[in-house]
């Protein structure tokens, strides 16, 4: 399925074309994921990059080499990409009636790498927080 994302190459979203794009009832779970991982992740750099033609402009949370994850903006929800190592993906696993429906079947796809996943969750909705948090925690510990 096609996502409308924030794909001009010149054009860096602000605040406010981030706001407008994913819309006034995704807008709080937006500011919810960027605290959260600001609070909890604080050694983790922030920054705008522009991932590829297809997936357009994202922010990326990272430390040195260590990839947290990436958050990209589109029309009415946002993707969450998560990498997870081999042991971070057997933990999610273990763990997976804790998630929703949406992230359970995301997680029940097979990888095609070797060891771990990339992870891609359309966060739509609070349930989708809440599984994010519950990922991100993986990546902590």
């Amino acid at each position: 399925m096609a996502h409308e994302r924030l794909l001009d190459r010149d054009m860096q979203p602000d605040r406010e074309s981030v706001l407008k794009a994913i819309g006034k009832e995704v807008a709080p779970i937006w500011g919810e994921v960027e605290s959260y991982i600001g609070e909890q992740f604080s050694d983790y750099e922030r920054e705008w990059i522009f991932y590829n033609p297809q997936h357009g402009w994202c922010i990326r949370y990272r430390k040195a080499a260590s990839h947290l994850c990436s958050l990209f903006p589109e029309r009415g929800s946002f993707t969450a990409l998560l990498p997870l190592n081999g042991d971070e993906e057997r933990k999610a696993l273990d763990m997976i009636n804790y998630f929703n429906a949406r992230i359970r079947e995301t997680l029940n796809q097979s990888s095609n790498l070797p060891v771990g996943r990339w992870l891609w969750i359309r966060l739509e909705d609070y349930t989708d927080f809440v599984g994010l948090k519950l990922l991100l925690e993986l990546k902590e510990g």
